[in-house]
């Protein structure tokens, strides 16, 4: 049994999925895909995360609005596994306009990273241990580094992860 699911026209088949309704739809799932796919959905994923932006998931025969939530992966040569949150669009959050502190915190913690990595390399600069031109390649690499950031959620076998809250295989009531 598979639930069959489409993004952006990417078909996917869930070998294994969980869906939660707290305050919004969640569906996790598992599946296994080609790496080009794997690729379109990186891509997807890095312009959502830039942009906040929600797409269009069709799930069974049903479309929903989601944008993606915790995802791992793990490559296995000519495929790859993928466990990926997906998560509707929470409707109710637009007819509010609520204070967030959290997301005042983070966006403080934000600035001052931002800040204090700006000092460290004028200081840098300034103590002749990095050029001028160094100080622009750190500065574009980066912008283009940042997919090279997933790879911080690259595990060695998606079935087998163990989820950060449990010492235990995350395989949770799965369909």
């Amino acid at each position: 049994m598979s639930l069959d699911i489409i993004i952006k026209g990417i078909p996917l088949q869930a070998y294994k999925w969980k869906e939660e309704q707290l305050d919004q739809y969640t569906l996790t799932i598992n599946t296994k895909i080609n790496k080009e796919d794997y690729l379109k959905l990186t891509e997807l994923r890095q312009d959502a995360g830039n942009k906040a932006n929600y797409f269009d998931v069709m799930i069974a025969d049903y479309v929903k609005i989601m944008r993606f939530g915790k995802i791992i992966y793990s490559d296995h040569g000519k495929f790859v596994k993928m466990r990926a949150a997906l998560v509707e669009k929470d409707y109710s959050k637009e007819l509010e306009d609520i204070h967030h502190p959290e997301k005042e915190d983070l966006l403080e913690t934000v600035a001052h990273l931002k800040l204090t990595n700006d000092k460290l390399m004028n200081l840098l600069q300034s103590k002749g241990l990095l050029t001028e031109e160094e100080l622009n390649e750190i500065k574009l690499s980066t912008v283009d580094e940042k997919s090279e950031a997933f790879e911080l959620y690259r595990v060695e076998d998606v079935d087998f992860y163990k989820d950060e809250t449990t010492s235990k295989p995350s395989v949770f009531n799965w369909h």
